[in-house]
Protein backbone atom coordinates (compact mmCIF):
# COMPACT_ATOMS: atom_id res chain seq x y z
CA UNK A 1 0.00 0.00 0.00
CA UNK A 2 2.64 2.57 0.74
CA UNK A 3 4.06 1.58 -2.83
CA UNK A 4 0.86 2.27 -4.54
CA UNK A 5 0.15 5.71 -2.15
CA UNK A 6 3.98 6.95 -2.82
CA UNK A 7 3.14 6.24 -6.87
CA UNK A 8 -0.14 8.35 -6.65
CA UNK A 9 1.74 11.35 -5.11
CA UNK A 10 3.91 11.39 -7.67
CA UNK A 11 1.70 11.31 -9.95
CA UNK A 12 -0.02 14.13 -8.18
CA UNK A 13 2.85 15.93 -8.38
CA UNK A 14 3.62 15.96 -11.76
CA UNK A 15 0.10 17.09 -12.38
CA UNK A 16 0.51 19.85 -10.16
CA UNK A 17 4.07 20.69 -12.06
CA UNK A 18 2.33 20.78 -15.34
CA UNK A 19 -0.14 22.92 -14.57
CA UNK A 20 1.66 25.29 -13.27
CA UNK A 21 4.39 25.27 -16.09
CA UNK A 22 1.18 25.64 -18.57
CA UNK A 23 0.17 28.62 -16.11
CA UNK A 24 3.30 29.88 -16.56
CA UNK A 25 3.97 30.11 -20.28
CA UNK A 26 0.32 31.45 -21.11
CA UNK A 27 0.63 34.38 -18.74
CA UNK A 28 4.40 34.92 -20.49
CA UNK A 29 2.51 34.88 -23.65
CA UNK A 30 0.05 37.19 -22.93
CA UNK A 31 2.56 39.85 -21.86
CA UNK A 32 5.74 39.61 -24.14
CA UNK A 33 3.75 38.94 -27.51
CA UNK A 34 4.32 42.10 -29.09
CA UNK A 35 0.91 44.32 -29.86
CA UNK A 36 -0.05 45.01 -33.66
CA UNK A 37 0.26 48.28 -34.59
CA UNK A 38 -3.35 50.36 -35.18
CA UNK A 39 -4.19 51.05 -38.38
CA UNK A 40 -5.05 54.54 -38.81
CA UNK A 41 -8.39 55.39 -39.51
CA UNK A 42 -9.60 56.74 -43.11
CA UNK A 43 -9.58 59.98 -44.60
CA UNK A 44 -12.62 60.87 -44.54
CA UNK A 45 -14.34 61.28 -47.58
CA UNK A 46 -15.73 64.57 -46.82
CA UNK A 47 -12.06 65.84 -45.39
CA UNK A 48 -10.45 68.15 -48.08
CA UNK A 49 -6.55 68.51 -48.88
CA UNK A 50 -5.70 71.92 -47.98
CA UNK A 51 -4.73 74.38 -50.67
CA UNK A 52 -1.62 76.49 -51.41
CA UNK A 53 -3.42 79.69 -52.23
CA UNK A 54 -0.14 81.68 -52.26
CA UNK A 55 0.53 83.68 -55.18
CA UNK A 56 3.79 84.23 -56.96
CA UNK A 57 4.55 88.04 -58.18
CA UNK A 58 6.98 88.00 -61.06
CA UNK A 59 8.10 91.42 -61.31
CA UNK A 60 9.14 93.06 -64.70
CA UNK A 61 12.52 94.18 -64.15
CA UNK A 62 13.08 97.22 -66.88
CA UNK A 63 16.50 97.39 -65.83
CA UNK A 64 17.48 94.03 -66.87
CA UNK A 65 15.55 94.60 -70.31
CA UNK A 66 17.07 97.95 -70.96
CA UNK A 67 20.68 96.55 -70.08
CA UNK A 68 19.87 93.38 -72.83
CA UNK A 69 18.63 96.05 -75.78
CA UNK A 70 21.86 98.26 -74.66
CA UNK A 71 24.59 95.33 -74.86
CA UNK A 72 22.93 95.54 -79.08
CA UNK A 73 25.16 98.94 -79.58
CA UNK A 74 24.55 100.40 -82.52
CA UNK A 75 22.45 98.04 -84.39
CA UNK A 76 22.16 98.60 -88.57
CA UNK A 77 18.65 97.68 -89.25
CA UNK A 78 18.24 98.66 -92.54
CA UNK A 79 20.58 99.05 -96.32
CA UNK A 80 19.81 100.60 -99.38
CA UNK A 81 21.75 99.29 -102.50
CA UNK A 82 22.28 101.30 -105.40
CA UNK A 83 23.89 102.00 -108.78
CA UNK A 84 23.71 105.71 -109.58
CA UNK A 85 24.88 107.54 -112.28
CA UNK A 86 26.12 111.29 -111.63
CA UNK A 87 27.27 113.97 -113.70
CA UNK A 88 30.25 116.01 -112.25
CA UNK A 89 31.00 119.72 -114.31
CA UNK A 90 33.68 121.96 -113.29
CA UNK A 91 33.36 125.64 -114.94
CA UNK A 92 35.80 128.23 -115.19
CA UNK A 93 35.97 131.90 -116.29
CA UNK A 94 38.69 132.83 -118.18
CA UNK A 95 39.81 136.34 -118.99
CA UNK A 96 36.18 137.73 -117.27
CA UNK A 97 34.30 136.68 -120.64
CA UNK A 98 35.42 133.40 -121.38
CA UNK A 99 33.55 130.09 -119.52
CA UNK A 100 35.98 126.61 -119.72
CA UNK A 101 33.92 123.88 -118.31
CA UNK A 102 35.01 120.16 -118.37
CA UNK A 103 32.61 117.67 -117.13
CA UNK A 104 32.15 113.71 -117.13
CA UNK A 105 29.40 110.96 -115.95
CA UNK A 106 29.94 108.26 -114.08
CA UNK A 107 28.41 105.72 -111.87
CA UNK A 108 28.98 103.64 -108.74
CA UNK A 109 27.80 100.25 -107.04
CA UNK A 110 27.58 101.19 -103.48
CA UNK A 111 24.92 100.57 -99.94
CA UNK A 112 23.78 102.94 -98.04
CA UNK A 113 23.16 101.74 -94.03
CA UNK A 114 20.80 103.06 -91.54
CA UNK A 115 19.93 101.85 -87.74
CA UNK A 116 19.61 102.83 -84.47
CA UNK A 117 21.57 103.22 -81.19
CA UNK A 118 20.31 100.77 -78.68
CA UNK A 119 23.16 101.62 -75.77
CA UNK A 120 20.13 105.62 -76.10
CA UNK A 121 17.08 103.60 -75.32
CA UNK A 122 14.84 104.14 -72.17
CA UNK A 123 12.58 101.52 -70.71
CA UNK A 124 9.75 102.60 -68.27
CA UNK A 125 6.47 100.69 -67.90
CA UNK A 126 3.11 101.52 -66.17
CA UNK A 127 2.43 98.44 -63.61
CA UNK A 128 -1.68 99.61 -63.01
CA UNK A 129 -2.11 99.76 -66.93
CA UNK A 130 0.32 97.07 -68.05
CA UNK A 131 1.82 99.17 -70.19
CA UNK A 132 5.79 98.77 -71.11
CA UNK A 133 6.90 102.24 -72.61
CA UNK A 134 10.64 102.09 -74.30
CA UNK A 135 12.10 105.64 -75.43
CA UNK A 136 13.66 105.04 -78.51
CA UNK A 137 15.69 107.56 -80.67
CA UNK A 138 15.29 107.96 -84.35
CA UNK A 139 17.04 106.34 -87.10
CA UNK A 140 20.18 107.50 -88.99
CA UNK A 141 22.36 106.98 -91.18
CA UNK A 142 25.38 105.38 -90.39
CA UNK A 143 27.06 105.05 -93.53
CA UNK A 144 27.58 105.18 -97.39
CA UNK A 145 29.82 102.59 -98.95
CA UNK A 146 30.86 103.31 -102.68
CA UNK A 147 32.52 100.11 -104.16
CA UNK A 148 35.15 101.92 -105.90
CA UNK A 149 36.28 99.39 -108.23
CA UNK A 150 32.47 99.77 -109.98
CA UNK A 151 33.38 103.34 -110.89
CA UNK A 152 32.27 103.68 -114.81
CA UNK A 153 33.55 106.58 -116.73
CA UNK A 154 29.96 107.34 -119.52
CA UNK A 155 31.46 110.04 -121.12
CA UNK A 156 33.88 112.61 -120.53
CA UNK A 157 34.74 116.18 -121.86
CA UNK A 158 37.82 117.61 -120.75
CA UNK A 159 38.53 121.30 -121.55
CA UNK A 160 42.21 122.76 -122.56
CA UNK A 161 41.64 125.99 -120.31
CA UNK A 162 40.07 124.23 -117.81
CA UNK A 163 41.55 120.18 -117.41
CA UNK A 164 40.37 118.00 -115.10
CA UNK A 165 42.16 116.88 -112.39
CA UNK A 166 42.63 113.85 -109.82
CA UNK A 167 40.94 116.43 -106.95
CA UNK A 168 38.40 117.12 -108.92
CA UNK A 169 37.80 112.45 -108.79
CA UNK A 170 38.06 113.03 -105.36
CA UNK A 171 35.35 116.15 -104.88
CA UNK A 172 33.20 113.97 -107.29
CA UNK A 173 33.26 110.83 -105.00
CA UNK A 174 32.12 113.55 -102.02
CA UNK A 175 29.11 114.91 -103.68
CA UNK A 176 28.44 111.53 -105.05
CA UNK A 177 28.06 110.15 -101.70
CA UNK A 178 25.84 112.71 -100.45
CA UNK A 179 23.73 112.51 -103.42
CA UNK A 180 23.66 108.41 -102.48
CA UNK A 181 22.54 109.02 -98.94
CA UNK A 182 19.93 111.79 -99.73
CA UNK A 183 18.37 109.52 -102.15
CA UNK A 184 18.33 106.66 -99.75
CA UNK A 185 16.58 108.95 -97.03
CA UNK A 186 13.84 109.74 -100.19
CA UNK A 187 13.52 106.03 -100.61
CA UNK A 188 12.21 105.80 -97.16
CA UNK A 189 15.34 104.24 -95.52
CA UNK A 190 15.13 106.29 -92.08
CA UNK A 191 11.59 105.14 -91.86
CA UNK A 192 12.22 101.18 -92.91
CA UNK A 193 15.03 100.86 -90.19
CA UNK A 194 12.42 102.78 -87.31
CA UNK A 195 9.86 99.90 -88.12
CA UNK A 196 12.53 97.20 -88.12
CA UNK A 197 14.43 98.48 -85.28
CA UNK A 198 10.87 98.38 -83.23
CA UNK A 199 10.18 94.60 -84.19
CA UNK A 200 13.29 93.73 -82.90
CA UNK A 201 12.90 95.60 -79.83
CA UNK A 202 9.47 93.72 -79.60
CA UNK A 203 10.77 90.36 -80.48
CA UNK A 204 13.67 90.74 -77.34
CA UNK A 205 10.85 92.02 -74.65
CA UNK A 206 8.73 88.72 -75.81
CA UNK A 207 11.43 86.71 -75.12
CA UNK A 208 10.54 87.41 -71.01
CA UNK A 209 7.84 85.34 -70.00
CA UNK A 210 6.74 87.89 -67.27
CA UNK A 211 6.29 90.85 -70.52
CA UNK A 212 3.51 88.72 -71.98
CA UNK A 213 0.63 90.55 -69.85
CA UNK A 214 2.21 93.87 -70.76
CA UNK A 215 1.14 95.81 -73.72
CA UNK A 216 4.37 97.73 -75.82
CA UNK A 217 3.93 101.12 -76.74
CA UNK A 218 6.85 102.88 -78.25
CA UNK A 219 7.76 107.05 -77.92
Amino acid sequence: MDIKNNKNKIYLAIIIIAIIAAVILLVDYKFNTPTQPTMPEAASSESTVKKDNSKVLVSVSTETIRDGIANMGTLITQEYYFTQVEKYTKEKTIMQFITSSSEFIYSYDGAVTAGVNFEKINISKDEDAKIIKVDIPDSEIFSVNIDKDTFKIYSEKDSLWNPLKLEDYNTSLTKFEEAAKQKAIDNGILEKSDAQAKTLIENFISNFPETAKYQIEFE
